[in-house]
């Protein structure tokens, strides 16, 4: 199966079309957030529908190497203290997660996401980000109000200069919602069920 890394290049925003509980998904992920070296990265991970546990275990599973620097923000009810893991042993560095307990705040979500960006900047590390998942989002927010929060979110990720994949089910939307995000992306990324296709802009 090809790497879908391989069929980008420089695009700061990538539409991840794929159900999300598929190890091709998981590996596509962590794929498009190793394109650097690890130890050169600082990572951050978006999540409304998985653990910050669980996305440890992934990264785990498929990178090898230790970020720079590992943030998670764990939006709504899917918080859980990586400090309590029992794979704490293993943890690829010492993740630090920010909790908003509102799934519906984007204003609030908007600011933890700058915040960490503020801090990351200039230390010379690439910046690579998870979104996970607009599906989860979508739930909580109309798509106009989703529209609006990623438009603004993917200009920010772009002068920045971070790398950030979105994933989104394309099974739990409507063919008009997934149209009207696509717009919003540098790339696509879809998982036909054997392989992944990718179109850029």
């Amino acid at each position: 199966m090809s790497r879908v890394s391989a069929a980008l290049d420089d695009e700061a925003s990538i539409l991840v079309l794929a159900p999300s509980m598929r190890s091709e998904t998981d590996e596509a992920c962590i794929d498009m957030l190793t394109k650097t070296p690890p130890e050169q990265e600082d990572v951050l991970w978006v999540t409304f529908t998985r653990s910050p546990d669980a996305c440890l275990q992934d990264w785990l599973a498929h990178a090898g190497g230790r970020p720079a620097n590992l943030r998670f923000l764990s939006v709504g009810e899917t918080v859980r203290s990586v400090a309590t893991s029992a794979s704490m042993g293993e943890t690829p560095t010492d993740a630090v997660i920010d909790t908003l307990s509102n799934p519906g705040d984007l204003t609030g979500l908007g600011i933890k996401i700058s915040e960490v960006l503020q801090q990351w900047h200039g230390d010379g590390n690439k910046t690579v980000a998870c979104f996970h998942s607009l599906t989860a989002l979508l739930q909580y927010s109309d798509v106009q109000t989703v529209y609006k929060f990623l438009h603004v979110l993917t200009g920010r990720f772009t002068t920045a200069d971070v790398t950030a994949h979105f994933h989104l089910d394309p099974d739990a939307h409507d063919s008009q919602t997934v149209n009207t995000l696509k717009t919003l992306f540098d790339a696509v990324a879809e998982f036909d069920g054997n392989e992944w296709n990718v179109r850029t802009r």
